[in-house]
This record gives C-alpha cells, structure tokens and sequence, in this order.
C-alpha cells in the first residue's frame, strides 16, 4: 500500500508544487486582505497531505531499504518539507504557541497531580511521593512552573514567528514551490527519483 505514494511521487509533488506556486503568486500579487480564500484553505490542507506523504516516503526510502536515495532521493524528502513549511506557515503564525503550550503544561502537571497525590485525611496537605506538603504550596509550584514555561515558550515564539515570517513570505513560497514542481517535473521526465540533482551531479 505504502509503495503506491512512492510510485505515484512524482506527480504528486508536481501537483503539490503547482498549488503552492499558485497560492505564492496570489499572495505576491495581491495584499492579505485580498488573497484567495479557496487557495490558503488549498495550500494547507496541501502542505498537510505532502507532510503525510513525505513521512511514508522518508519510512519507504531510508527506513524499509538497504539502499537509500534509490527508490527516494534526500532532494526531494528536503523540497517537500521546505515547500510544505512555507503553504503551513501562515496559518502557524495565527496560533498563540506560548498559551497552547502553557495550557498543555497545566494539564499535565494537573494530571499528574492526580494520578500520584493523596489528600491527607482531614487537611488539606498532599501526599505527593511520600512528601507531605500544603495544598497552597503544591498551588505555588504549579503557577511557578507554568509561569516559566509561559515565558520561555513566549521568548520561542518570538523567534518561531520570525521564522514562519520568512518562511511565509510571497517570493520564499514561489521559490520553494517552483522548486517542488520542478523536481517533479524532472522525476517524471527522467524516470529518476535524483531529479534536479540528477542535472546537477556529474
């Protein structure tokens, strides 16, 4: 089953390349307020489906082989990944990272909590791996914790944001789609999973 996305590579990257290029052209030629709907909703569920399939891909070239680069070449898993990145990013952007982490963080700790606290009958200390602690102390280390955690992911975010800013932005998504397109151009041309660097090599 697997071996079907591997066989059908090549036009599916070329698919995916002209979506991406497209939606880079839409987004360089018009303002944000502008860009097509239909477009950003198909460049993402794109970069979702060539995510999947660059996953299935990396597993059936390097992982289920002795002989990596034959049957899919780095070039490829790497364009798909760069051109993927770059129809993902805008939606990335929208996405509070540092609250969603936090609000993980505090799920855990309150589930851990939970799962290996005990209430000391009629207090309210906590048992907590053979430790009796105040309840309100347990509460403290909790807020502390996720307080850190909230402003190193904030800091993260920054820098993520900067990045998926690059990534996004109209001329890296034509460049890293054309790219993509044509790789898959060549692999179907050339019968060569190389493609480009199958040109490139001597």
């Amino acid at each position: 089953m697997l071996e079907i996305v591997v066989d059908l590579l090549g036009i599916i990257i070329l698919v995916a390349g002209l979506i991406g290029l497209a939606y880079g052209v839409n987004k360089f030629m018009k303002s944000r307020r502008h860009e097509s709907s239909f477009l950003k909703f198909l460049a993402l569920a794109t970069s979702i489906v060539i995510g999947i399939v660059n996953i299935i891909a990396i597993y059936e070239g390097y992982v289920d082989t002795v002989e990596p680069d034959v049957v899919v070449h780095w070039l490829t898993v790497v364009l798909i990944f760069l051109a993927g990145m770059s129809m993902l990013a805008d939606p990335l952007k929208e996405t509070p990272l540092a609250a969603m982490i936090s609000m993980i963080t505090l799920g855990a700790l309150a589930g851990l909590l939970l799962l290996f606290a005990d209430l000391e009958g009629g207090t309210s200390d906590i048992d907590l791996f053979g430790i009796i602690l105040p309840l309100w102390v347990v509460i403290l280390g909790i807020v502390i914790i996720v307080g850190i955690v909230f402003v190193a992911s904030f800091f993260t975010e920054f820098t993520v944001d900067k990045i998926l800013q690059l990534i996004s932005w109209s001329p890296v998504v034509i460049v890293f789609n054309a790219l993509l397109l044509l790789q898959g151009i060549l692999m179907l041309l050339l019968g060569e999973p190389a493609g480009i660097w199958h040109l490139l090599s001597p």
